[in-house]
């Protein structure tokens, strides 16, 4: 018996602690107990709050660069195009050059059209010999004519990458042409004279040369027309 009245004070005791302080159910109001008894909070705001990093400075990782300029090449995809200040003495000599190439294709078809009939009839009508050399003529001057405003412009606007591949190709073919109708007026030349060579065969071998430099001719025109530009 009076073991178990002893456990019941040791039990009664806690209680009325906590009763008194306020924790039990009924208690006291914690606001109105003393300054030293009640519970602070261990941080004030949340605004307080600093986060430390949980590694070692020698273990943190790098910091990244504030910003990063990144510039594509040029060409690349994103690449901002480059821009070609053209004079307008380039516009002049390429509408030039336009109209000096459209004047040539009816003179590559007079030209053909009097060389078969030279070849073939003979004697041939006394007006085809000298259409012949006027057709002739007329594509020799237009193509000194293309020749030079062409290299011009091309020299003027070898810095503009756009299309400036077909460009070149372009004059290249050109140059290819011209070089062939300088031959095609030599092995033309005195055909029924004493100078002749080859006999007959300088004959085809005028026309094979004439037809050639007018192929590689207008294969260059085309090249350079809309329908064929992909710029």
């Amino acid at each position: 018996m009076e073991r178990c009245l002893r456990r019941k004070r040791f039990m009664i005791v806690p209680i009325l602690l906590a009763a008194g302080i306020g924790l039990a159910p009924g208690g006291q109001n914690p606001d109105s107990l003393p300054a030293s008894l009640r519970l602070q909070p261990a941080v004030s705001s949340l605004t307080a709050v600093r986060l430390e990093p949980a590694l070692p400075g020698a273990l943190q990782a790098p910091a990244l660069p504030a910003r990063i300029n990144a510039v594509p090449p040029l060409g690349a995809p994103g690449a901002e195009p480059q821009l070609v200040d053209y004079s307008d003495a380039y516009y002049t000599r390429l509408k030039i050059h336009k109209w000096a190439s459209y004047l040539t294709l009816p003179l590559f078809l007079g030209e053909w059209y009097t060389g078969n009939k030279l070849l073939k009839e003979s004697p041939p009508p006394s007006w085809v010999r000298p259409t012949h050399r006027a057709f002739a003529g007329g594509v020799g001057a237009l193509f000194v004519v293309n020749t030079i405003t062409g290299g011009m412009n091309l020299w003027e606007g070898r810095h503009d990458p756009d299309g400036r591949t077909r460009r070149f190709i372009h004059a290249g073919l050109m140059m290819l042409a011209d070089a062939g109708f300088v031959a095609t007026g030599i092995t033309g030349y005195h055909l029924r004279g004493q100078y002749a060579f080859l006999g007959h065969d300088r004959r085809a071998l005028h026309q094979h040369v004439a037809m050639a430099s007018m192929i590689t001719a207008l294969v260059s025109y085309a090249m350079m027309l809309p329908p064929f530009r992909k710029d």
